[in-house]
């Protein structure tokens, strides 16, 4: 039995209605969706980072969907600083949607969200300049060499994830610090977002959060399809559901933001959920 179902289970035993009479499937996955966006928007917790590579004479980039808020953007492992597109209407010049800079010498100034435009952020000024990267192995002592000096590819799309070519003979080294697999990319933003998770269209699919988040699923389902009964005792247990969803929420905060040390001179940074 998938996942989904089990939740669904565990609502209606709360709804009585363990045959579905009176809510179907279809309407607990509304409901259920509706949870994960409300779960993801009052928690916060799905962070993600992405790097998008710059483009000659782009300013306007496109973001990933279901993003809903932007933490703070890098560029050359540097901070830049976050402006609104009504802040800098206000603040800079008229034309700043129009400015461009060549990149070297010049630098971006800021990264700018559209409070509307949620899936839009623009580099200011707009970056002109070959930003492509080539990327070329070195033997070292610290990871994988694939006896490749010579060997070099150009990409203008971002970072390089693998390179197959069957007339190469690989050596791994040892090393105290395992196999290297990561390329940076210089000529990139790198995004630091929060998000909602991709929502089920079946009660088969599989989805992202935690099963500690079952029970507040099951309150917000059960609170909404009660809410939108007319019945008014079922309207009355809808804030009852919502109550618990609420205190579901508080614990799975706390969880998130600590390793539950007691002593108060213990501080942790490790998310165990996000």
């Amino acid at each position: 039995m998938a996942r989904i179902d089990d939740i669904f289970i565990l609502a209606r035993d709360t709804l009585n209605d363990s045959t579905a009479q009176r809510w179907s499937d279809a309407v607990l996955l509304r409901n259920l969706r509706l949870a994960i966006q409300d779960i993801a928007k009052q928690t916060n917790l799905f962070k993600f980072i992405i790097q998008v590579p710059l483009d000659n004479g782009r300013g306007v980039y496109i973001l990933p969907d279901g993003i809903l808020r932007l933490s703070h953007v890098t560029f050359k492992q540097e901070l830049l600083p976050l402006r609104s597109s009504g802040w800098m209407t206000e603040n800079r010049e008229v034309d700043w949607r129009t400015k461009g800079v060549v990149i070297p010498p010049g630098e971006l100034e800021f990264a700018i969200f559209d409070e509307i435009k949620r899936k839009e952020l623009a580099a200011y000024p707009r970056p002109f300049g070959d930003f492509r990267v080539f990327y070329v192995s070195v033997p070292n002592e610290f990871g994988l060499v694939g006896g490749i000096d010579d060997y070099t590819t150009l990409s203008p799309y971002g970072l390089v994830g693998e390179l197959v070519d069957t007339e190469i003979d690989i050596e791994i080294q040892d090393s105290y610090y395992g196999v290297v697999t990561a390329i940076e990319e210089a000529e990139s933003l790198t995004i630091y977002y929060s998000r909602c998770p991709p929502l089920p269209d079946t009660t088969a699919d599989p989805f992202e959060l935690d099963e500690c988040f079952d029970a507040a699923m099951k309150h917000y389902i059960c609170g909404i399809a009660l809410r939108n009964d007319i019945d008014v005792a079922n309207r009355n247990m809808a804030t009852e559901e919502f109550n618990l969803y609420e205190r579901e929420l508080s614990a799975i905060d706390k969880l998130a933001s600590t390793d539950s040390v007691a002593a108060s001179w213990f501080e942790s940074h490790y998310n165990p959920i996000g």
